[in-house]
């Protein structure tokens, strides 16, 4: 008996008042503005190849959902991180109540982890078995509820209904995943909206003995070891065989193990792989902030993209203009706070200078770059709050508050302000750079929306003089800088303003 898909949970990012700035712009956006520039010019140049941009774009369209690896819609993982040498197996369909449990045996006796990727309707109905993964120390991933083959050409509602179905199905169990596997590895253009509301990535594969879901299971295994290769995701499916006995499966899979170990390749978890989370425990679903979900993602190699990068121009900018400021602007016996602090690249420099500092950022691992960096130093007055500053408890009693390029992730700016004001002693600094809205900063903003799925918002001088005056905020001064031109006012604002001292009747709780 098949049971019914629970109650989808509550999506924070679609709430009222916590609306996320989701913006999953992707190369086939991109595509489809430049075929239809390029259909305009050839209607006056030959209006005969004219309809040959949009029917190359209609083609890419109809080619790439079936190409696993072929980030067209959406980002996609395929196969492992740069450099990785290991393997990845990885088991799609399941729980099977006749082959999963003889599986999890063959994976105990040759000590080798996987990654399950279930449905969210045999997860439900066989609760047993997904203890017993989880137990044995591998992980989960999410498959679709009901795994419609054809899923992808579904409306939005559907597909959204079938991952938090299954996301509520799991969090059952104590997990939550952070990655999601397409029914077929096929992709559409809604996708990754949808796994942005609940802070998923997608994950394909790049090796498969194409079996078509144990349909064809003959010679799986000399398959599977002809084509795998360092860094490989291997896709396989624990369920019962069409036209075959379970024994012989198991042979296929044992064969496979140790033609994997003969081969010298090592069968690593799928999260060491693709350096990303493929699952979190004791979370709530749709919690993940995707901010948060791509943060933690880039922890390791964050300094490194800041300052040896072409973004390098906009955080040296900012450095050098935070480090002619920080003498006046912080001082020994002062609390501040620091929104977004990431791993520390201006948190050092202020908790050198004053009492504490708490640094706030939505990033797990990026405040742990952080932890390392302080320990190394020796400074212990730095306080590490993860979390939405948007939305949670972030204090008060602050001489001095600073963001440097976080900002522009929130998405109620003028709200966030007017709570900031009650945090900040009256009298006390506000110090921030953020993104000023010019044509060239549309092109970063696109530029992010197509890396994160997330549209960072830009400000003029005056919106944000503006919104500082209606929070209680005084001598504001607002300066641009960077790329400034004839054509261009710069493309960064820094900010200074002054809470004022008598209390501001806009400056709420």
């Amino acid at each position: 008996m098949t049971l019914p898909p629970p109650n989808p949970p509550r999506v924070p990012s679609l709430e009222p008042g916590n609306r996320r700035i989701i913006c999953p712009l992707s190369p086939a956006h991109i595509a489809g503005i430049a075929a239809f520039h390029l259909y305009a010019i050839l209607l006056f140049v030959d209006i005969r190849t004219a309809p040959l941009p949009l029917l190359a774009f209609l083609l890419a369209c109809a080619i790439a959902p079936f190409l696993p690896r072929v980030g067209f819609f959406l980002p996609i993982v395929g196969r492992g991180k740069p450099g990785e040498k290991g393997v990845a197996l990885t088991f799609d369909d399941g729980p099977d109540p006749e082959v999963t449990p003889l599986l999890l045996d063959l994976l105990d006796r040759h000590s080798v982890p996987a990654t399950f990727f279930v449905t969210g309707e045999r997860a439900a109905r066989h609760p047993a078995i997904i203890r017993d993964i989880l137990s044995r120390g591998h992980s989960i991933g999410n498959h679709s509820y009901h795994h419609f083959p054809f899923l992808m050409l579904k409306g939005m509602r559907t597909l959204r209904r079938e991952i938090e179905s299954t996301q509520s199905v799991l969090a059952g169990f104590g997990v939550v995943p952070m990655a999601f596997r397409p029914p077929v590895g096929i992709t559409n253009a809604l996708l990754w909206r949808v796994l942005l509301e609940q802070g998923m990535f997608c994950v394909n594969y790049s090796c498969r003995a194409v079996d078509i879901g144990n349909r064809r299971i003959g010679r799986l295994s000399e398959k599977v070891l002809k084509a795998v290769s360092p860094g490989d995701i291997i896709a396989l499916h624990d369920i019962a065989p069409r036209h075959a006995g379970t024994e012989r499966l198991m042979a296929e899979f044992d064969a496979l193990l140790r033609g994997l170990k003969e081969k010298g390749s090592e069968v690593v978890p799928l999260d060491r792989l693709i350096g990303r989370e493929v699952m979190r425990r004791g979370e709530s679903p749709g919690e993940v902030h995707p901010a948060a979900l791509f943060y933690d993602v880039l922890a390791t190699d964050y300094d490194r993209e800041q300052f040896c990068s072409p973004v390098s121009i906009v955080r040296k900018t900012e450095y050098a203009l935070f480090e002619a400021r920080l003498p006046s602007l912080v001082s020994l016996s002062d609390r501040v706070l620091e929104i977004g602090a990431g791993t520390g690249i201006f948190t050092l420099a202020i908790a050198r200078r004053c009492r504490e500092v708490t640094a706030v950022d939505i990033s797990a691992s990026m405040l742990e770059k952080l932890k390392e960096k302080a320990v190394g130093e020796g400074l212990t007055n730095i306080r590490m709050i993860t979390g939405d500053a948007e939305t949670m408890d972030i204090g008060g009693g602050y001489a001095v508050a600073c963001a440097f390029s976080s900002l522009e992730y929130l998405s109620d700016l003028p709200t966030f302000f007017r709570r900031l004001s009650a945090r900040i002693d009256p009298g006390g600094i506000l110090y921030f750079l953020t993104a000023r809205r010019s044509l060239f900063r549309l092109f970063a903003q696109i530029g992010n929306a197509m890396r994160q799925g997330l549209w960072l918002k830009a400000h003029s001088r005056r919106e944000i003089e503006a919104m500082l005056s209606a929070s209680g905020f005084v001598e504001i001064r607002v300066t641009s800088h960077l790329l400034k031109s004839w054509v261009s006012g710069g493309i960064l604002l820094e900010v200074a303003a002054r809470r004022r001292i008598d209390p501001s009747p806009t400056a709420g709780p």
